[in-house]
């Protein structure tokens, strides 16, 4: 993952210290409680894509669809206002960009709220400071219409059990047809919000790709290196080609200690499993293999071969993005969304993607598969009528391209936040403000590439072509475990721990066999026993 892991990862130990209270605070919930055999009887919704555009490059198995421009004829898909009667719409996001003018002084805001017919009143906390947030949140006794609820949120089924409206009468098979854009989204986004014998969220679908090593291709053809390693060890020499102490340059600037980074793109080409791996519903974790320890180790001879910025260590995400902008490094794992924010913050630059080697030369690596979802949206338990404004606000949110609704969501008014060029839309001075409204983690449409310059779409459409015969799947998404939700946190932070020892050169790589034995019997295996009987009951 990205910068958004290593924060996560940290949220979710700040989470797991003030777990108990808010638990206390959330107290037993009414309805099924969460186990294997009621989540199992869950009928999802019923998927309907929407048909009424027609993509430049076709959509395919784990295979995102490619758009040049928007259509010329947009179609205003939503006639009614979806929040009239609503009043006052309480709502609190993550935000990983500068926080927008507040309402008074936002015209887009404001239009915002005409257009939806509520005032939609939206408290967006940076990242750094979200976890402190939600939890006092959860915890307090005035909870906002709509939360957007991280995955590391403890115990996260019996929150939403205690505070959160059950959503299956609303959304369970047919019935999500009343809402055609939530029924837009597809299975695999849907599969982390069964919780508790029901559908207890809203997805933030994401696509299967996941993550991407991202490459400056302008200075690997600067430096007539090889783009396209085929082992582990063409792999470190392109590191080493693009690495120039002296002159402030290096390869890499994330190693991953806190999830993603280098060393996802390792495991990757050593070939661990995606978290987990099933065999015959026996399930094994990516820490207890052999193909771990390998990875862990070339990572530790990387490091010390001073293929990473010196400061890699200590440096935000933000820095590593700037890093990699400006030519301080030239590779960086991030979400695939990043392509097109890379080349939109850093103008002149050229992206491409690496796709992981086999580490022995032996074809192609693997690519892990996301898990579908950014985070759970919950709305807060009412009266049916005011559950169902809050579906009718969300599924608005959810229009997809080719819509009115889609191209303002996104781009705010035509002439005033945005100028249309070529049937692409860039944001002006005030868009670039104003449109900051972090909607997109809440709710939003199945992922695509574009629009955008047809050379940059095609190279995505590409390289999402290569990876999508490779992507490996997380075999536990969608199924729970009760001791990963109450003590996950914890268990990770013990291997997370030990593996920043590790890599910083501090203990030895031949500990790690120690470390994954002291996991396993701290709750490691009564995870994984909890995961393989929920599997057997799917």
């Amino acid at each position: 993952m990205n910068r958004r892991a290593l924060l996560r990862g940290m949220g979710a130990m700040t989470l797991a210290a003030a777990s108990t209270s808010l638990l206390s605070a959330c107290g037993g919930g009414t309805g099924a409680a969460d186990t294997a055999e009621a989540n199992a009887s869950v009928k999802l919704p019923t998927h309907v894509p929407y048909t009424g555009v027609t993509p430049d490059l076709p959509a395919g198995e784990n295979l995102l669809p490619g758009f040049y421009r928007y259509p010329e004829n947009l179609v205003t898909a939503i006639r009614d206002k979806p929040g009239a009667g609503a009043g006052r719409v309480a709502i609190l996001v993550d935000t990983f960009t500068p926080v927008p003018p507040p309402l008074s002084g936002n015209a887009y805001w404001q239009a915002l709220n005409d257009r939806v017919g509520a005032e939609l009143a939206f408290n967006i906390v940076p990242d750094s400071d979200y976890s402190t947030k939600v939890t006092t949140t959860i915890a307090g006794g005035d909870l906002p219409d709509i939360v957007m609820l991280p995955s590391w949120t403890p115990d996260l089924p019996r929150v939403l059990r205690a505070k959160f409206a059950d959503l299956t009468p609303y959304l369970s098979g047919d019935a999500v047809k009343e809402y055609p854009f939530l029924a837009n989204i597809p299975r695999f986004s849907w599969l982390p919000m069964v919780a508790n014998g029901g559908i207890h969220g809203l997805p933030t679908p994401r696509a299967s790709i996941g993550e991407i090593m991202f490459v400056r291709d302008d200075l690997v053809a600067e430096r007539s290196l090889n783009p396209k390693p085929t082992s582990h060890a063409e792999f470190v020499e392109l590191c080493e080609g693009l690495t120039d102490a002296k002159a402030g340059r290096w390869a890499l600037g994330d190693t991953g200690l806190g999830g993603g980074g280098a060393l996802l793109f390792l495991l990757e080409s050593f070939g661990v499993p995606n978290g987990w791996s099933e065999n015959n519903g026996r399930f094994t974790n990516a820490v207890e293999t052999e193909e771990y320890t390998e990875a862990l180790a070339a990572l530790v001879d990387m490091v010390g071969k001073g293929l990473f910025h010196p400061d890699t260590f200590s440096a935000t995400f933000q820095q590593g993005r700037d890093w990699f902008g400006t030519g301080k490094i030239a590779m960086k794992v991030d979400g695939y969304a990043a392509w097109d924010i890379l080349l939109g913050t850093y103008p002149g630059i050229d992206v491409g993607g690496v796709l992981a080697p086999a580490h022995d030369g032996n074809g192609a690596g693997r690519h892990f598969t996301g898990k579908g979802s950014f985070a759970v949206t919950g709305i807060k338990k009412g009266d049916e009528k005011r559950v169902r404004q809050m579906l009718a606000i969300a599924n608005w949110m959810a229009a997809p391209f080719g819509t009115t609704e889609h191209l303002f969501r996104k781009f705010g008014v035509d002439g005033v936040d945005h100028v249309m060029r070529d049937g692409v839309p860039a944001l002006t001075s005030a868009g670039e403000t104003n449109v900051k409204i972090p909607m997109q983690y809440l709710v939003d449409q199945p992922a695509i590439l574009g629009p955008g310059d047809r050379a940059v779409v095609d190279k995505q459409y590409a390289y999402h072509k290569e990876v999508a015969p490779l992507l490996v799947p997380d075999p536990t998404v969608g199924l729970y475990s009760p001791v990963n939700a109450s003590r996950g946190s914890v268990l990770s932070k013990t291997l997370n721990n030990a593996r920043s020892e590790i890599v910083r050169g501090n203990q030895p790589v031949s500990g790690w066999a120690d470390v994954v034995r002291q996991w396993r019997s701290s709750g490691g295996d009564q995870v994984r026993g909890e995961f393989e009987k929920a599997y057997a009951q799917q």
